[in-house]
């Protein structure tokens, strides 16, 4: 009986005496620190490569500037790489396995967007890494992306645009320090109800001159109620351009039904010129039929003001066609008149 008791003490007293404290971990991270240097890659043969595998989530999708063809999303942007001097036996440390350091006093690889605008890192988050007994470090942090994409607005309001977000390794070459993978995917907190978005995937980096990857973010927008608002104006238009020649020239309105509806079209085309991008490789199809419509309608301005002048004339050629016969009547009336006077003047005695 003492012996079974005896045997299921033994893991409970080593799982107690296994586990770390305070003191396990700050001497570790001093050990590791004491001799580290942040400004030197950290390998212990400097002809080594630093692998780094990179992920790349989208986090919020804030929209598309779509006349200065810019992306603003915000990402969560991680890397992981081995750091050769980073390492330790757990068993030296009461099985520590994993350690959080801050980041300013570790080596970090330099990593940019190459095509962002601008980039921002919010403020007081992910200021440690994640380091393993192994050397493998982990590193997170919150990303506001601006990035440049050029933007195909031929079928625009019913287009799709593809924009990739480059990430490249800044000065060091790629047999120093490589991008080998990135990771992509939508985390999607917040949906978005203007765009269906595509973005996920795996990408291998491309060694040239420098180690760089690009994430490819796909775009295709949603039929929302302000495209049927701004499409409703254009098929109106194009109706009542049509109506102006079946309006007969006699109602007097005519011409400013033509001239209304050929500013509303000019009008309307340059509000919809301000909404389109600037860097595009064809013309918006609805810019093209705006023009067209706005020169048909020109056009039909044009003619319905000869229609109607065309339509005086006629009239007075009319009136005065008609006046040598008024005249005509009228004498033959006097005469009548003058000798029915003078036959009563005979009759009378």
């Amino acid at each position: 009986m003492s012996k079974q008791y005896f045997v299921i003490l033994i893991p409970v007293i080593s799982i107690v005496i296994s586990c770390p404290t305070y003191k396990d971990e700050t001497l570790l991270q001093a050990t590791l620190l004491s001799n580290y240097n942040k400004g030197v890659r950290p390998v212990i043969d400097l002809s080594t490569t630093i692998n780094i595998e990179a992920a790349l989530f989208l986090h919020t999708f804030y929209g598309l500037d779509f006349v200065n063809n810019i992306v603003t999303a915000r990402y969560d942007f991680s890397l992981e790489w081995t750091d050769e001097l980073l390492t330790w036996n757990p068993l030296d440390y009461n099985n520590i396995t994993v350690i959080y350091i801050e980041k300013d006093k570790l080596w970090t690889p330099e990593i940019v967007m190459c095509n962002a605008m601008k980039e921002s890192e919010e403020k007081g988050s992910f200021l440690e890494v994640k380091v393993f007994n192994n050397g493998r470090v982990q590193m997170r942090s919150l990303k506001l992306l601006k990035s440049y994409c050029t933007f195909d607005a031929y079928a625009y309001p019913f287009d799709q645009h593809d924009c990739e977000i480059y990430i490249c390794v800044a000065l060091h070459d790629p047999v120093h320090t490589r991008i080998r993978t990135l990771t992509y995917d939508n985390l999607n907190y917040s949906p978005n109800y203007n765009w269906d978005i595509d973005y996920n995937g795996i990408k291998n980096a491309s060694d040239q001159r420098f180690s760089v990857v690009f994430a490819p973010l796909h775009l295709r927008r949603r039929l929302t109620i302000a495209i049927v608002a701004m499409l409703i104006p254009t098929i109106m238009m194009t109706i009542l351009t049509i109506f102006v020649f079946l309006l007969p020239p006699e109602s007097g309105e005519k011409v400013s039904l033509a001239t209304t509806i050929f500013l509303s079209n000019v009008l309307y085309l340059v509000e919809i010129e301000k909404t389109t991008p600037r860097n595009s490789k064809f013309p918006p199809l609805l810019m093209t039929y705006l023009m067209l419509l706005s020169l048909l309608s020109g056009i039909a301005t044009l003619g319905s003001v000869i229609i109607c002048k065309l339509y005086v004339i006629q009239s007075s050629d009319e009136k005065t066609s008609n006046l040598p016969d008024q005249t005509t009547n009228k004498s033959r009336s006097n005469k009548i008149a003058d000798s029915s006077t003078i036959t009563t003047r005979e009759n009378d005695p």
